[in-house]
């Protein structure tokens, strides 16, 4: 097995990394929730995402539309064209001018705030570069200091001005290491994020059918979501990895590992229909976000189900 492992790294380091989209493995389909996690660990993110009124676009409410809106904001920044990244931003910021703090909310937060952007920004980055370096060992400081400017439309495509994203690995780096020490998790953010791990989430957006999916589903996704945590946003959460768990998520980028290398167009093809159905929803719709929909109260207070909410309207 190592003798094929090393066969399968060899072929895919082969094609050296310019763009993200060198970058992109089917890892990125299980790491996706660890990196929200990596978001909002900034409590400013991580509050403003927890005090939430956007209904339209909320994991709470409309699960798959958010999972759609994250993926084509991906794909805009790796395969779109400016017109397709313009058309994005302006939506973008139009839904993030609703999202502000309160006198009630612990923390300061706007969500057109450019430095909130450019975390969050970072950590999309880090998506990239995480779950190929997962599969095929670290890339080496040329190829990290090509891919970082590379991975500006990450930023500019929320807002963020090309001039403040870094320009070099090292750069890079700089900004990560001084983002560190600012980063904590509330346990209200905590109790999100574990809902979102383990599927939980659904059973609050879609009643009894989420709860199922969550019991069926979720076990497989938090435990794939710690194994792409970087340890120290484990601590974060107070979750363990053990040495075993770590000898089965091994096993498991295995069987990733060879799926990517024998059918390396397979996440491309799923990123070019996502780019595919933004396109038709804006020419179609005039909109690729849809109608706004924000109410005057966080969403978790709502109520836990459809059942509930439904009650406390009455």
């Amino acid at each position: 097995m190592a003798v094929i492992d090393q066969a399968l790294i060899r072929s895919r380091r082969a094609r050296r990394p310019e763009t993200l989209a060198d970058l992109m493995t089917m890892v990125g389909l299980t790491s996706g929730v660890a990196n929200i996690i990596m978001q909002l660990s900034l409590p400013a993110v991580g509050h403003g995402v927890h005090e939430s009124r956007v209904v339209s676009g909320s994991p709470r409410r409309r699960p798959f539309k958010r999972l759609r809106t994250t993926s084509q904001h991906l794909v805009v920044s790796v395969l779109g064209n400016e017109s397709d990244r313009d058309a994005f931003r302006e939506e973008m910021r139009a839904v993030h001018a609703h999202v502000h703090s309160t006198e009630s909310s612990p923390v300061r937060y706007s969500g057109n705030a450019r430095d909130l952007q450019l975390w969050v920004a970072a950590c999309l980055f880090r998506f990239y570069i995480d779950q190929y370096e997962r599969l095929y060992g670290p890339l080496d400081r040329a190829a990290l200091d090509v891919l970082t400017p590379a991975a500006a439309p990450l930023a500019t495509g929320v807002n963020v001005p090309e001039s403040a994203w870094p320009q070099s690995w090292h750069e890079f780096e700089d900004y990560w290491d001084s983002m560190l020490p600012s980063l904590s998790i509330a346990p209200e953010v905590r109790d999100d994020l574990k809902s979102l791990s383990d599927f939980m989430f659904l059973h609050e957006a879609l009643g009894a059918p989420g709860w199922v999916l969550a019991r069926v589903f979720g076990p497989l996704n938090h435990f794939l979501t710690r194994g792409n945590l970087p340890p120290e946003f484990r601590d974060m959460l107070g979750w363990k990895w053990s040495e075993a768990e770590q000898l089965w998520f091994e096993r498991f980028l295995r069987l990733v590992r060879v799926a990517d290398v024998v059918n390396p167009q397979a996440i491309r093809l799923y990123a070019q229909l996502m780019l595919l159905d933004l396109r038709l929803r804006l020419r179609v719709r005039g909109s690729i976000l849809g109608a706004e929909k924000v109410v005057d109260a966080p969403l978790g207070e709502q109520g836990r189900t459809p059942a509930e909410r439904r009650r406390n309207r009455r």
